[in-house]
């Protein structure tokens, strides 16, 4: 086969796996539509003598500015005093351990059993303090909250009685945002995020499809992590390792949609960037570790179907890169030792866009004019955004395809402050901006071909990824120079130096 061949194959082929993955998206609305959004059925009671032990894990590092927002947040739920116990498994290596140290006292004093636990190092990352905690804990059920999140007082009388079935191994609650009106950024993540929330985790739990702990704002039984095999490390999202373990094993996950648990989304553009990064290399990581053993599971066919569609959903970022970086020289060839035009107008592209439209209103639900104009409104800034991350999170796909494990690296909060002021506002650019800046004029000259030659089934593509680069690399650069005209570098190193523990003593 030519390269011209070659190339038109790939494109081609790419636009059917985007078209696929639309479909079985969308698969996921006639599911909801068919089973409805019937109430749960009612939990038993629990008596007030009979709630189980439950041990709350904060998994902290360096969160200087919201530490102490969650510990007060977890010191108000309201839960039997004697059966429950919190473990803060700090790895800070900043002022965070001094406020937690200087906290927990305070805390013990108004009859919370809290724990501050140090480890020599941070082995494992976020996984390695979640083992280390289980080990030492008391509780049967283990509730676990990121530093970022804000706990309702009810929230484990919520979700726990959901464990009095001993076939449950967790219960997740729905995320909320608490800063989701900051800016265009944050509601862009918010809609984002509510494509799984409202839609993708109501609907596998009601048709009792694999789904996944969030990593946060859930409740684990401990001898189902025990009998899973443990948290372990070998990828970025140990959340969904832990949770397909689980579940092939037999157990269930419960999700709560009506039980919400607020959270803070990343205002500055390099915190979203890494968690992105995180989540998008950490799911192909899992895909490449369980979708193997998934297909040759007993699972019935639609639930391993399922399972397969949601453990590659991340990598369908690759898939559009590859459109984008096709469209080029499908311009250049098309019409010349490629006969065949595909589609006048970018059709494929067209039909997979409206299948997306479809899914996320499914999500959104938005009622009367004013609600369904700010859909259509988000929803071209969910394309224009996807399309800008597109390079980015498909690099973050072909490093998690390719090996295991990698440094985890936190998204940095800055609680009800301005990020920009922030010690951990992050003072320099990814490297990675560097390619998509190149993928501008690289996609410029391309627009400039497609018209000239009158082949405009590229434009849309190109167009669409072009103003998304421009967001994207746009407010790369411009966070970055918010955060270093608001507070210099050597005051940032003179302030993290300063507040730096002398030690790191570990509580057993």
């Amino acid at each position: 086969m030519s390269l011209e061949g070659a190339t038109l194959c790939a494109y081609v082929a790419c636009h059917v796996v985007l078209f696929v993955f639309s479909l079985s998206q969308s698969r996921l609305v006639t599911i909801r539509r068919r089973v409805g959004r019937t109430p749960r059925a009612a939990v038993p009671p629990i008596e007030d003598s009979a709630w189980p032990a439950v041990t709350i894990q904060l998994p902290i590092y360096n969160e200087r500015y919201v530490v102490e927002r969650l510990l007060r947040s977890v010191a108000a739920i309201d839960y039997p005093r004697d059966r429950l116990t919190v473990q803060v498994l700090d790895d800070s290596a900043d002022h965070t351990s001094i406020l937690v140290e200087q906290l927990v006292p305070e805390l013990r004093a108004e009859g919370l059993e809290i724990d501050h636990v140090r480890r020599a190092g941070r082995q494992g990352f976020k996984a390695g303090a979640l083992a280390y905690g289980l080990h030492r804990a008391r509780g049967e059920l283990m509730a676990i909250f990121d530093a970022d999140f804000v706990p309702a007082p009810n929230v484990l009388r919520t979700m726990v009685p959901h464990l009095q079935d001993p076939g449950v191994a967790a219960v997740q609650a729905r995320w909320g945002y608490l800063n989701e009106k900051e800016s265009r950024l944050t509601q862009i993540q918010a809609f984002m995020l509510d494509l799984h929330f409202g839609l993708e985790q109501p609907v596998r739990d009601s048709a009792g499809l694999f789904m996944n702990f969030n990593g946060t704002a859930g409740i684990w039984r401990a001898a189902a992590i025990a009998d899973a095999g443990g948290w372990s490390a070998r990828t970025l999202t140990e959340d969904i390792d832990l949770s397909y373990r689980a579940q092939r094993r037999g157990w269930r996950l419960v999700y709560l949609e009506d039980c919400v648990c607020p959270g803070e989304i990343p205002a500055q553009m390099s915190a979203l960037r890494s968690q992105q990064y995180r989540w998008m290399k950490g799911g192909a990581q899992n895909a490449r570790i369980h979708l193997s053993g998934l297909l040759r599971s007993n699972e019935p066919w639609h639930v391993r179907r399922h399972a397969c569609q949601h453990l590659l959903a991340g990598s369908a970022y690759l898939v559009i890169m590859l459109v984008i970086l096709l469209s080029v020289p499908m311009a250049l060839l098309m019409g010349t030792s490629i006969a065949f035009d595909y589609a006048d107008y970018g059709l494929a592209f067209a039909i997979s866009t409206l299948v997306l439209v479809r899914v996320f209103r499914a999500a959104r639900r938005p009622k009367g004019a004013a609600e369904n104009l700010r859909f259509v409104v988000d929803m071209g800034a969910f394309m224009l955004f996807t399309m800008g991350l597109s390079i980015h999170n498909g690099v973050a796909v072909l490093s998690g395809w390719g090996r295991r494990g990698g440094e985890f690296v936190r998204t940095p909060k800055a609680g009800t402050g301005d990020w920009s002021s922030t010690a951990y506002a992050r003072r320099s650019v990814d490297r990675r901006v560097l390619v998509e800046a190149l993928a501008i004029p690289y996609l410029a000259a391309g627009l400039v071909v497609g018209w000239r030659r009158r082949r405009f089934a590229f434009i849309p593509v190109q167009a669409l990824a072009l103003a998304g680069l421009g967001w994207v690399t746009g407010a790369s650069l411009w966070h970055r120079m918010r955060a270093d005209g608001r507070y210099g570098d050597g005051a940032v190193r003179k302030m993290v130096w300063a507040s730096t523990p002398s030690s790191r003593r570990v509580h057993q």
